[in-house]
């Protein structure tokens, strides 16, 4: 392939902006497209585009069309309660319904909280008197004795036990954390902080490392205990969200800042969805607590893991896990309309609202860390094509090149 011509790189987030702005205005995130859903995901994708629509209103306040348009078609495209898919039997729950719309509760809490708007509170409640509070009893029993071998990018149903219909993303009936803090943080619901004690409450017996959790989820779920400590007070969430993030640190997170999909798998891939999700706990954890270490890991994040996975579209897309064993970087998915395209939006807001925090030297030396790895600025040094130069944004490499792209960390 042609050399890439541009040298120490330094991450431009208003590239990165309007890339992702113009893609979201595209199939299939128009009106036309976007109550198709996510198979096996109900909520999942109608709730990522409507807070993906509103990330970019709260980065420029341009309004994306489909945002007011799926508002306004709410009553008539969900069911009966106004959320998507079956209305769950008595004492069974599906944890991929749960797991899709609590993007779908975190899009309708923001519209709500921005807007206040009447349409979109009463699906806020609905959905969750309807579709989580009578799951809740069901955590009792959350199976956890489950392999994800077999699983693939889009998550499908592998089994079912205790009432429960079962995913290869293994714990994703914990995802609604985040979802159902923000509905708390908006509605006050008493119920809703019931719901948060008791399930968080499973989630940290759970061993999320141990069990092999999708790291995706369980990075989400940390989101949604921090947002519940920064409404409640409770220390004791502040301290969990810590120690699990750390946690995920050493166990889940590849040498360029991504992540491995489920704990225990160096042989799966990167996800961006999550990459954004340790992107937020960094750079929430260093406003709190005002440590460099989060800081500097929110740095490399954005620098690292956020730039190489946005595609020439303005989406994003999956690498492979990059390991002492396997030093390599290279694309392993083009692009993840799916789920990571609009999960990158948020990602883009936190670039946004924490440009004191991403700003990077051009020409700062070279440093070497404990473990090998070379450093401009937080920026890793990669060898691709023979040149040596610090790791770029994948936005800027053609789709018919992308394929062919190495890049080697040097350690």
């Amino acid at each position: 392939m042609d050399r890439i011509d541009e040298h120490w790189y330094t991450p431009d987030g208003a590239l990165n902006i309007e890339k992702n702005y113009a893609r979201l205005n595209e199939a299939p995130y128009d009106i036309e497209n976007v109550f198709l859903g996510n198979e096996g995901w109900p909520g999942d994708r109608e709730g990522r585009a409507l807070l993906a629509f509103l990330c970019h209103y709260h980065i420029s306040g341009r309004k994306i069309p489909c945002m007011e348009q799926m508002i306004n078609e709410l009553p008539r495209r969900g069911n009966e309660y106004m959320f998507f898919g079956d209305v769950p039997e008595k004492g069974t729950a599906n944890e991929q319904q749960l797991s899709g719309h609590s993007w779908y509760l975190r899009g309708l809490a923001d519209y709500v909280k921005t807007f206040d708007d009447p349409t979109a509170l009463r699906a806020l409640k609905s959905t969750f008197e309807h579709l989580y509070l009578p799951a809740l009893p069901l955590y009792d029993d959350y199976p956890l004795q489950r392999s994800s071998v077999g699983g693939d990018v889009d998550g499908n149903i592998c089994g079912s036990g205790h009432g429960w219909a079962l995913s290869t993303d293994v714990g994703c009936a914990f995802m609604c954390v985040d979802g159902v803090a923000h509905y708390y943080a908006v509605t006050e619901d008493p119920h809703a902080h019931m719901f948060l004690e008791k399930v968080i409450d499973v989630f940290l017996n759970a061993d999320m490392v141990a069990r092999g959790f999708q790291t995706h989820t369980s990075l989400t779920c940390l989101r949604g205990m921090l947002s519940f400590y920064k409404t409640t007070g409770s220390e004791k969430y502040l301290r969990e969200v810590m120690r699990e993030f750390a946690r995920y640190q050493q166990y889940g997170m590849t040498l360029t800042y991504k992540n491995f999909n489920w704990f225990g798998r160096k042989d799966s891939w990167t996800e961006p969805c999550a990459v954004v999700d340790s992107l937020l706990l960094a750079t929430e954890l260093y406003r709190i607590t005002g440590e460099d270490r989060y800081r500097i890991l929110a740095r490399r994040i954005w620098a690292n893991g956020l730039q190489f996975c946005q595609r020439d579209n303005g989406g994003a897309g999956t690498d492979v896990c990059v390991t002492p064993e396997d030093p390599v970087l290279k694309n392993r998915g083009y692009e993840a309309y799916k789920c990571c395209t609009m999960r990158y939006a948020e990602g883009l807001r936190c670039y946004h609202e924490n440009k004191d925090i991403f700003k990077y030297e051009p020409f700062a030396p070279v440093i070497v860390e404990k473990d090998g790895r070379r450093y401009s600025d937080d920026r890793l040094i990669v060898r691709v094509n023979g040149e040596i130069r610090p790791i770029f944004s994948c936005n800027t490499v053609p789709k018919e090149k992308l394929g062919e792209l190495r890049l080697e960390v040097l350690f």
